[in-house]
């Protein structure tokens, strides 16, 4: 969790301190998308080929809702 956190400090600061390129509306819509394919991606590969059996039997989205908004959008802003 320690590692999470860092990952997310790390990643956030460099993506918005060295983007210059951007404007808001295109960080706005990376974010979105971002995070929406995300989502569909790991829910459709859990229900239509249960794909994430070997964790657990009931998947808890809400704890990896904070990797999908904080931690990989800004690391597709910074590519």
């Amino acid at each position: 969790m320690l590692g999470l956190i860092l990952a997310v400090i790390l990643f956030n600061l460099v993506a918005f301190i060295t983007n210059n390129r951007l404007t808001k509306n295109q960080i706005v819509h990376i974010l979105t998308f971002t995070t929406s394919f995300q989502i569909l991606g790991n829910t459709y590969i859990d229900t239509k080929y249960h794909g994430y059996w070997y964790f657990t039997k009931e998947i808890d989205g809400w704890i990896e809702i904070t990797t999908f908004t904080v931690l990989i959008p800004p690391v597709n802003m910074m590519f």
